[in-house]
């Protein structure tokens, strides 16, 4: 469908890169046996990702066509009302009920508007014949005498303004993305501190606190052994907390994912940005 092989490549990258993401964060939410919500957002990353390499490259038949507008439409549905219930979908809680939901958008337009803000196709071949390439005549035919006649400027406008309501989830997303230095519980936390125990509470993970300079738990006694080993040196009092501090300090903390919330913002920002040069390309006849 995309005319400008350098294009399609492009676009077929980033969306194959995106895919085998949701393939791993699904992958993990099922292994962890994360919420139907979280499941479900995993998951339909993925089939948006493959849905988009398709369209890159050839046109549905109608059995497809409706059968995907159908599958976005009811997955836009369930995100609308897990952002509208503050389920979260994952670490960006309701958030990203309503980031799915978009893209799900998205995806609905694009699938159902295809005829209505393509250039025909004339304009798209370009005189090289490349669109023919990934769709062929027959293909091209199912569009109808809309497509033929050019873009209705209507369906441009909303494509515009969806592609600009896009772009600023994708700047959101990016900004979330390259945030560092946030506290477990904020919207825009790098990691998934809930789902690894809120380590960057002292009381969670027993690190020092910064007020006190002990340890959350340091009113506890010293295990046996330890305070044995520190009458044996004569120094009780000072080696037997220092040691009890020193274990609960060089613990072994969870380990922070590396499918955390930073990563799924990067993920979200470049399926946006990836949305909106499709669109681009549909409206230009790239």
């Amino acid at each position: 469908m995309i005319s400008s092989l350098p294009l399609a490549w492009a676009l077929t990258a980033l969306f194959a890169a995106t895919g085998f993401y949701a393939l791993a964060r699904w992958a993990t939410a099922v292994s962890e046996r994360r919420s139907a919500a979280h499941r479900t957002a995993e998951l339909a990353h993925l089939l948006m990702s493959a849905a988009m390499i398709v369209m890159t490259w050839t046109w549905y038949g109608s059995a497809g066509l409706w059968t995907q507008i159908v599958l976005f439409g009811v997955l836009g549905m369930f995100f609308l009302v897990t952002a509208s219930r503050g389920i979260p979908c994952g670490p960006s809680g309701r958030l990203a009920g309503a980031a799915h939901a978009l893209m799900a958008a998205a995806m609905v337009w694009m699938l159902a508007a295809m005829p209505l803000i393509m250039a025909s196709p004339a304009e798209a071949a370009g005189g090289g014949g490349a669109h023919a390439h990934h769709g062929g005549g027959d293909a091209m035919d199912m569009s109808g005498t809309a497509h033929a006649a050019g873009p209705a400027g209507w369906a441009v406008a909303v494509t515009v303004a969806l592609c600009a309501v896009l772009l600023a989830a994708a700047g959101y997303w990016g900004a979330r993305a390259v945030s560092h230095d946030r506290v477990a519980g904020d919207p825009l936390t790098p990691d998934d501190a809930r789902a690894t125990g809120d380590a960057t509470d002292p009381a969670a993970c027993g690190c020092a606190d910064p007020a006190g300079g002990t340890a959350a738990g340091a009113t506890r006694p010293a295990p046996a052994g330890a305070a044995g080993t520190a009458e044996t040196t004569g120094t009780a009092g000072t080696t037997g907390t220092t040691t009890a501090v020193a274990e609960r300090v060089e613990a072994p903390a969870a380990p922070v994912s590396r499918l955390g919330a930073r990563s799924d913002a990067a993920c979200h920002a470049a399926m946006s940005v990836g949305m909106v040069v499709m669109l681009a390309a549909m409206v230009a006849g790239w």
